[in-house]
C-alpha cells in the first residue's frame, strides 16, 4: 500500500510521486551506466554532463520520497517496488555514445510527459507542495532534454 492518506487528493499525489520516484531511480541507474561506460571522442563532455544529471537525480529522489511521506504516503524503497511502479527501464541497450544519449532522451521525455500529466491530475487540489516538487522536476527534465538534443546535434 502506497498511501495512508486521509483524502483522495493526497492519495493521487502519492501515486504520482511514487511513480516519479521509481522512474527517477531507473533513470539514475541508466545515467550512471552511461557515465561509467561511454566511449566517445566526446567522452569528457558526456561524462561530466551525466555526472551532473545523476547527482541531480540522486538529490531529487530524496525530495520526492520525503514529499510522499509529508502527505501521508509510504515511499517505495525497494527494487521490487520500483520495478512495479516504473514506466521506464534502467537497462541500457545502446551500443555507442549517440545511441546512449538517444536512450536517455527518450526516458527524459517520458518522465517529462508523465510529470505534466500528473500536474494536470492534481490541478485544483490545493496540494501546492506536490505541485512545486513536480514543477521543479519538470524544469530539470526539460533542460536535460534540451541539453541532450543539443549534444546529439
Amino acid at each position: 500500500m502506497l498511501c495512508n492518506c486521509s483524502t483522495k487528493c493526497d492519495c493521487k499525489s502519492a501515486e504520482i510521486l511514487s511513480r516519479l520516484l521509481a522512474n527517477s531511480y531507473a533513470l539514475l541507474l541508466k545515467t550512471q551506466n552511461i557515465h561509467w561506460n561511454v566511449i566517445s571522442s566526446d567522452f569528457r563532455d558526456i561524462h561530466l554532463m551525466t555526472e551532473d544529471h545523476y547527482n541531480n537525480l540522486f538529490n531529487a529522489i530524496d525530495v520526492i520520497a520525503e514529499r510522499i511521506r509529508m502527505i501521508g504516503g509510504i515511499a517505495p524503497a525497494t527494487f521490487e517496488e520500483f520495478s512495479k511502479l516504473a514506466t521506464v527501464k534502467d537497462s541500457l541497450n545502446a551500443k555507442n555514445d549517440k545511441e546512449m544519449l538517444e536512450e536517455l532522451l527518450v526516458v527524459h521525455e517520458i518522465i517529462r510527459d508523465d510529470i505534466m500529466s500528473g500536474l494536470s491530475e492534481i490541478s485544483g487540489s490545493k496540494d501546492y507542495g506536490t505541485e512545486g516538487v513536480l514543477a521543479d522536476r519538470l524544469s530539470f527534465h526539460e533542460k536535460t532534454i534540451w541539453m541532450i538534443k543539443s549534444t546529439i546535434g
